[in-house]
């Protein structure tokens, strides 16, 4: 199976990340408590084990970033056209929210 065909089932989610992360972290705390117990076949497992995790949690970073950035510039995509279709409402539209802020930070 390919690298593009597992991808394409591997939906990535700050969850999927964010326990990706927890796993690294208990794993690394408890390696850093019981270092000095460790043989160094022992050492060696475990740090193969934490490399393991911690490309596992980079390829959950990096999914999650390459579909923000997908969404993003389907984002401006839809944007920039809506602009061009209708220039008279979106002009409108930028002059409200310039007045809401500016009134908001008036406040302050």
């Amino acid at each position: 199976m390919s690298s593009k065909s597992i991808a394409a089932k591997y939906t990535p989610s700050t969850a999927t990340l964010r326990a990706d992360l927890q796993n690294l972290k208990t794993d690394l705390d408890s390696l850093v408590t019981h270092a000095v117990d460790l043989t160094d076949a022992e050492l060696s497992d475990a740090y193969e084990k934490l490399a393991g995790k911690l490309h596992n949690a980079k390829d959950s970073a990096r999914a999650l970033a390459d579909k923000a950035s997908t969404q993003l510039h389907h984002g401006v995509e839809v944007t920039t056209e809506y602009v061009k279709e209708r220039p008279r409402q979106s002009l409108a539209l930028a002059v409200g929210i310039g007045a809401l802020i500016g009134i908001l930070l008036a406040r302050r």
